[in-house]
């Protein structure tokens, strides 16, 4: 069966693809056939990309750039491999190594270009084209005469879905975006890569606050922390043997708010303190509660009910 990263890496591949070739349609190109009209992105900030794909398949992709010059990328034995040339009937250079493995590829090159700017996104995996997750995932880019290559060093197996590029090419941003987080690896010119950066999105803003059981059992208390972090939640007792700590909370709107990673401060761990990560989430339905804690599955069940302490 093929898994959710494998499956990410096809559609990623396949979305990059139609996204190229829709620009390429909608080009002006001169007598030449071979330059493409600058326009600016909708996104603020943002260039789009003005090359287009001339052979693409599972193992070579040719782009062209804006000003006649061609790229060739090309899975080899070796790896990922590069040439470039001045114009379509010109002589490749020689190959470039990008990425060196001797590990086999997945299917397909993901590479754009704006002005003389290249990036590329690549998979490899041992068993990727038969359906697996992809072990190492790279990332690189190419600028200037494009005799060499900066590439990721950290071997992610983030499927690098969108790449944005910004200050007319001397800034690439390749994002993950997911429901719950946005992962981004952003190359510069002069400084190459930076460590890969997790922005978080924010819960609703009903779950904000200090909440207490009806039962009188224990506190809660969910905080944002700041902008584009993880939240977190407090949970203390408030009868019974002592018991507080901490976790991290996520979750995409008023339902469905998950619990992980928590760590006892006081006292020892008691019922519900904390409730299970895999089998409980809270919700809230409006700004003033209640707030439920109820255990997930096929029947769904209200375990403590909260109200506000504020």
């Amino acid at each position: 069966m093929r898994t959710k990263s494998a499956a990410a890496w096809a559609v990623a591949v396949l979305m990059l693809g139609v996204a190229v070739g829709g620009c390429a349609e909608q080009s002006d190109r001169g007598p030449s056939g071979s330059s493409a009209q600058y326009t600016k992105s909708p996104r603020e900030g943002e260039d789009k990309p003005d090359s287009r794909v001339v052979e693409d398949d599972d193992d070579h992709t040719v782009l062209e750039l804006s000003d006649g010059r061609q790229v060739s990328l090309r899975f080899t034995r070796r790896g990922l491999e590069a040439q470039h040339r001045h114009a379509s009937d010109d002589a490749w250079s020689a190959q470039e190594a990008v990425y060196e493995t001797g590990t086999t590829p997945c299917h397909g090159i993901r590479a754009k270009a704006y002005r003389d700017t290249v990036w590329l996104a690549a998979g490899f995996g041992a068993y990727c084209r038969d359906g697996e997750e992809p072990q190492e995932v790279i990332a690189a880019v190419a600028t200037g005469d494009l005799s060499s290559w900066t590439t990721d060093p950290t071997k992610n197996t983030i499927a690098w879905p969108k790449a944005r590029i910004r200050d007319g090419g001397a800034r690439v941003d390749f994002v993950d975006p997911s429901m719950l987080e946005t992962t981004t690896l952003t190359w510069r010119k002069g400084s190459g890569f930076a460590q890969v950066a997790t922005e978080y999105k924010s819960i609703h803003r009903w779950f904000v606050g200090r909440w207490r059981a009806t039962d009188g059992s224990q506190q809660l208390t969910l905080h944002q922390v700041e902008p584009g972090r993880r939240a977190r939640v407090v949970i203390e007792s408030r009868t019974g043997p002592r018991c507080k700590g901490s976790a991290t909370v996520s979750g995409i709107d008023q339902h469905d708010l998950s619990m992980s990673n928590f760590t006892l401060d006081q006292g020892t761990r008691t019922v519900n303190c904390p409730p299970k990560e895999t089998e409980y989430s809270f919700d809230v339905k409006s700004s003033d509660g209640p707030l439920r804690l109820r255990k997930i599955g096929n029947h769904p069940k209200t375990v403590l009910t909260y109200e506000r302490a504020d």
